[in-house]
C-alpha cells in the first residue's frame, strides 16, 4: 500500500497543495519556481491528439514525439541532479574496473541501491500526478547489472510521453544515448526497456522560449480547509495504487505535468514538418473533444467555463461574448494554446450543435490568447 500522506479532509495527497499552488490568475505556479507552472489536465488527450495529427498530415509522428521528450527530460535530469549524476557515474566507474570478484559485486549492489531509491521517489511521484502504476521489474530482483534501465508501468498515462520520460532520464544519470522498446506483458501494462544505442531521428534545434511575467487576476475559488486546493481539484478521486486520478463530476482522467512538455513537442513537429502542424494540432484536438467529451457538460455560462480552465490553470478567461453565430473570448496568461483554440471550437460546435465552424486565433507576446468561432446559421440551433 502506498505511504503517501492524504489530507484528513478531501484525501488528496498532501503533496499536491505542497508543491502546487492554484492563484487567481489562471496560473498554476509550483511552489518552489513560481516561473514554472504544472497544469491540470485531461491525459487522455495526449495520445489522441498526436493519433490525429498524423492522420491528418499522413504522417506517423510518434517517434519525433519521444525524441523531443526524451531530449528535454534529459536535459531537466542534468540540469537539477548533477550530484547524484555524478555519484552514479563514479560507482558505475568503480565496478566495472574492479578486479577483485567480491569487491566488484559490493560495488554492483551498492550502485543498485542508489539507483533503485531514485527510482522508487520518481516513481512515487508519478504515482500521485496521475501518470500510472510504475513499478520495478523482476530484473531488481534478479540483481541484474543496470537493472534500471527496464521499468514495468501499468495504465499509463500516456504511451508516447511516458517511454520518452523513462528514456531521457536514464540517459540523464547514466550519461550514455539510448533507444527506448516497450511490450506489452499484461492489460494495459508494460514493461519499458532503454538499451544503448543512437538515437532514430535527430531533431533540429529549438528556438528559446521567451518567458513573460503573469498578470494578475481576480478569479476566487471554493477550497479545501485543510490543504487549500479548489474543490474543483479536491472532487477528483486519487487511485495511488493504480496512479491514477479521476474527475468525479466529468468521469475523465487527469493528470498533472509541465504545459511546456506539450509546447516543446509541438514546437519541434512545426520546425520538422512545417506549417502544416498548428493547423492539425487544433483540427485534431476538435476532433477528440467532439467525440471523447459529453455535449450537456458545455452548455454553460462564462463564470463555469472560467473557473474551469482556470483550475486546469490554461489561464485567466477576462472576455466572453456570445451570439447566435458564435463566441469570442481572450484568455490571459495562456498556456498550450493550440490545444486550447481546437478545445474551444469543439466546446461552441457543442454548444450550438453545429457540424462544423470557422476559427480566427491570436497570441500576444505576452500571453493573451484571442479565439473567436463563428457557426455558419444553416447549422446551427439555439444554444
Amino acid at each position: 500500500m502506498s505511504q503517501t500522506e492524504l489530507c484528513a479532509e478531501c484525501e488528496v495527497p498532501l503533496m499536491i497543495g505542497r508543491e502546487q499552488k492554484w492563484d487567481n490568475n489562471g496560473v498554476i505556479p509550483l511552489a518552489l519556481n513560481p516561473r514554472r507552472r504544472s497544469v491540470f489536465y485531461e491525459s487522455d488527450v495526449v495520445d489522441n491528439l498526436f493519433e490525429g495529427i498524423g492522420d491528418l498530415i499522413g504522417v506517423p509522428v510518434d517517434h519525433m514525439v519521444i525524441e523531443s521528450r526524451r531530449r528535454d527530460v534529459r536535459r531537466f535530469i542534468e540540469r537539477t541532479f548533477p550530484s547524484q549524476i555524478e555519484e552514479s557515474i563514479r560507482l558505475q566507474e568503480e565496478m566495472e574496473s574492479e578486479k577483485d570478484p567480491e569487491v566488484r559485486e559490493v560495488k554492483r549492489r551498492n550502485l543498485l541501491e542508489i539507483r533503485k531509491f531514485y527510482n522508487f521517489q520518481v516513481n512515487e511521484v508519478g504515482k500521485i500526478y496521475g501518470y500510472g502504476n510504475i513499478q520495478f521489474s523482476d530484473r531488481w530482483d534478479k540483481a541484474d547489472d543496470y537493472a534500471w534501465r527496464t521499468q514495468v508501468i501499468s495504465n499509463p498515462h500516456s504511451m508516447l510521453f511516458y517511454p520518452a520520460e523513462m528514456l531521457g532520464s536514464v540517459e540523464g544519470f547514466d550519461q550514455a544515448d539510448m533507444r527506448v522498446e516497450y511490450e506489452e506483458t499484461g492489460e494495459d501494462t508494460y514493461a519499458v526497456t532503454a538499451h544503448p544505442g543512437s538515437h532514430p531521428v535527430e531533431l533540429k534545434q529549438r528556438l528559446r522560449r521567451k518567458r513573460y511575467e503573469f498578470k494578475p487576476g481576480d478569479i476566487e475559488f471554493e477550497r479545501c480547509s485543510t490543504c487549500g486546493v479548489p474543490l474543483e481539484v479536491a472532487r477528483c478521486k486519487w487511485d495511488l495504487e493504480a496512479g491514477t486520478i479521476i474527475d468525479s463530476f466529468t468521469g475523465r482522467r487527469m493528470a498533472i505535468y509541465g504545459p511546456q512538455a506539450m509546447e516543446a513537442v509541438l514546437d519541434d513537429l512545426e520546425a520538422e514538418l512545417g506549417e502544416v502542424i498548428p493547423e492539425a494540432v487544433i483540427e485534431s484536438q476538435r476532433r477528440y473533444i467532439k467525440s471523447a467529451w459529453k455535449e450537456e457538460e458545455w452548455r454553460k455560462d462564462a463564470s463555469a467555463f472560467r473557473r474551469m480552465i482556470a483550475a486546469r490553470g490554461v489561464g485567466n478567461l477576462t472576455h466572453f461574448e456570445g451570439d447566435r453565430q458564435g463566441l469570442t473570448l481572450t484568455i490571459e496568461n495562456s498556456c498550450m494554446h493550440l490545444l486550447m483554440v481546437g478545445a474551444i471550437q469543439a466546446l461552441v460546435e457543442m454548444a450550438y450543435r453545429a457540424e462544423g465552424s470557422n476559427y480566427e486565433w491570436d497570441i500576444t507576446e505576452d500571453g493573451d490568447l484571442t479565439v473567436s468561432i463563428k457557426v455558419p446559421e444553416k447549422v446551427t440551433s439555439n444554444p
